[in-house]
């Protein structure tokens, strides 16, 4: 393990990214490395360290994820088990009434993105609005992957069914207290260097903005826990360590379930239950997941066939937590940190062609969306806060320059229909055809 290149390179992003702090830990064959870059809050003295508490946002589902898997050990629900078996009242949902535990870990229930009900925090109040909720399912569950919040929450109610005691309880005595994560919580800390609590940042015209924690209601369930790099690296350890998670979990539990059946997100990576799983990462299996709220971007993968996992936390927006990850594992591999082990083909389309994806994309959870633009030099993706420039990487495909993500759209007879892009569905001009 090569100590100063991880911190060297953790360091220079988060300059690069302009984050006021950055925490990342590095694990190979049991051997940790933690360390943190930067101040907990812009304008203060008290350094980052991996004790320091960040936002970890979607990174919470696979703790769901995971839950459901010990109920399962347990032989107390399959994930084959029809959701309404646990929960009857959802029986009048579209898209959830034919859809088993399996499809909301998978995000391929058929729910499209819904406006977000933060205000709502008790699981039957989210079952009416569920109810009322004026929506075209996407297909039948399991045909189309759509990242889902209003679907995935629901695991929260089953788990609480199922188990007999309140969802955060158990996420609370079933992992976290036997994994000794001290300093994880569902309960919003108070932000400073009185805490070691890292202050959550936003970009506004150049300029970093403090904000508060964001109010989750029922979304805290895959996107509410707090923790450190040194916390999230015990968590890590359940996926690599199988004598570890048998001692932790109290339970002889087969984790690889959680990326075995996995559907395709895009050419190198497909969505399994509250992971990602993209088999080519210089020849070796990479499972990981990322987070991003405002003043929270965050990243957890590993390697298990290498036995060699990251975290990496930070308390700025948008900041590219999932390159900063890759980049060490890439360090870890032998590689260089900025090689892409997943680099989109190249692919010549006629400027023309640019034309048929212009429009404005939307859905109810994301209303402001995205636009498409057509510049002499090249279509664009423009966003309220950035403006990005897109090459073709197929016929259907474009990709973010910057980012190199891919969005991946459908086409009718009058040219884009529908965008894929950050795992969720997006329509032209915010209307279904």
């Amino acid at each position: 393990m090569d100590q100063h290149k991880i911190r060297t390179f953790a360091e220079a992003q988060r300059k690069t990214e302009r984050s006021p702090g950055l925490a990342v830990a590095f694990m190979e064959n049991g051997d940790l490395y933690e360390a943190g870059t930067g101040t907990v809050q812009a304008d203060g003295s008290l350094e980052v360290t991996p004790d320091t508490i960040f936002g970890t946002a979607s990174v919470t589902k696979s703790f769901t994820a995971l839950a459901v898997m010990i109920l399962q050990a347990e032989g107390k629900l399959s994930v084959r088990d029809p959701v309404v078996s646990h929960l009857p009242e959802l029986e009048a949902v579209k898209g959830i009434r034919r859809s088993e535990i399996r499809h909301l870990l998978s995000h391929t229930a058929s729910l499209p993105p819904l406006e977000r009900k933060e205000e709502i925090a008790s699981f039957p109040e989210h079952f009416e609005y569920l109810k009322s909720a004026d929506f075209l399912p996407l297909g039948e569950p399991g045909e189309r992957l759509s990242y889902s919040n209003d679907a995935f929450l629901l695991l929260g109610a089953v788990i609480g069914w199922v188990s007999g005691m309140d969802y955060r309880t158990f996420i609370r005595e079933r992992i976290l207290e036997p994994a000794g994560m001290t300093r994880t919580t569902f309960d919003p800390p108070g932000q400073g260097e009185a805490g070691n609590v890292a202050v959550q940042y936003v970009e506004e015209n150049g300029r970093l903005k403090a904000v508060d924690w964001p109010v989750l209601g029922n979304y805290a369930v895959g996107g509410g826990i707090r923790s450190t790099v040194r916390d999230l690296m015990k968590y890590l350890r359940l996926y690599v360590d199988e004598a570890y998670r048998e001692e932790v979990l109290g339970i002889r539990l087969d984790v690889s379930e959680m990326w075995r059946n996995v559907h395709p997100v895009n050419r190198s990576t497909g969505y399994g239950y509250g992971l990602s799983a993209s088999p080519g990462f210089h020849g070796t299996l990479f499972i990981h997941h990322g987070g991003s709220q405002p003043g929270v971007s965050s990243a957890v993968g590993f390697l298990p066939e290498k036995n060699m996992a990251a975290v990496v936390l930070s308390n700025k927006s948008d900041l590219a937590a999932d390159r900063i990850l890759r980049g060490m594992l890439n360090i870890g591999l032998g590689f260089k940190s900025g090689e892409d082990p997943f680099p989109e083909p190249q692919y010549e389309m006629d400027p023309e062609d640019f034309s048929a994806f212009e429009g404005i994309y939307r859905n109810d959870e994301d209303p402001d969306g995205f636009e498409i633009r057509c510049h002499d030099d090249g279509p664009v993706l423009v966003t309220p806060a950035s403006m990005d420039a897109l090459r073709a990487s197929g016929p259907r495909t474009l990709v973010n320059i910057r980012t190199g993500k891919p969005v991946q759209f459908t086409f009718d007879e009058r040219g884009a229909e529908s965008a894929f892009s950050g795992m969720r569905i997006y329509f032209r001009d915010g209307q279904r055809n």
